[in-house]
Order: C-alpha cells, then sequence, then structure tokens
C-alpha cells in the first residue's frame, strides 16, 4: 500500500514542472494559473516561466503547495538525474526503488501531508 502511494506521489509531485497547471498536479494552483497564465501557449516551459514570474500574487495554500514541489525537487534532483536524465514520468516510476532514502521520505512526507 505504501509503495503504491509514493508511486502515485512521485508521479504528482516529479511531474508538477511539466504539468503545473494540470488539477491533478497541483490543484491548489488551477485557478491562480488560469487567472495569470491563460493566454500563455504550453510548451517550451512557457507555463512554467509564467509560474514564475506571478507566484508572489498566487494564493498561499498554491504558494505553499509551490515550496512544496521545490523542496521535493531540490531533494531529489541528484536522484533523478542519476535515474532518469530525460525527467520521463514512467522512468521515475520505474526507478522509484532506486531513489536514495532522503528522498524516498520526502515523497512519502509530502503525499502524507507533513511537509
Amino acid at each position: 500500500m505504501m509503495k503504491s502511494i509514493m508511486i502515485i506521489g512521485a508521479a504528482v509531485l516529479l511531474s508538477a514542472p511539466v504539468a503545473m497547471a494540470k488539477e491533478r498536479s497541483v490543484g491548489v494552483c488551477v485557478a491562480d494559473i488560469k487567472a495569470k497564465c491563460a493566454e500563455v501557449k504550453p510548451g517550451g516551459g512557457r507555463i512554467k516561466d509564467c509560474v514564475k514570474t506571478n507566484a508572489a500574487e498566487f494564493s498561499d495554500p498554491c504558494k505553499a503547495r509551490l515550496a512544496q514541489v521545490a523542496e521535493i525537487s531540490k531533494v531529489c534532483a541528484a536522484d533523478i538525474k542519476e535515474n532518469c536524465p530525460g525527467k520521463e514520468r514512467s522512468c521515475i516510476l520505474k526507478n522509484i526503488s532506486n531513489l536514495k532514502d532522503q528522498c524516498k521520505e520526502a515523497l512519502a512526507q509530502a503525499v502524507a501531508g507533513k511537509k
């Protein structure tokens, strides 16, 4: 059960920079992103750039979620680079058992809502 939760959590959290506007990845930010980045064409990191530019104007729950995603990305960056240079979600899911304990713990805490 815990492995399934971690896999789902990893997919959601680690895909957030790629799919920032998708409700399943950062649901608390959907309204903020739609309000500030509605005219931005997806692809090429444009939505991510828009989020960075406008983050200060987002709601507090969204800011907290973005901070959480940033922390997970920071903690897991070396593991992702080592196991999945292209950051493909399917690669990350296949290699979740190869992640270091610190990354697994950060993912577990985020999924459990503790971080």
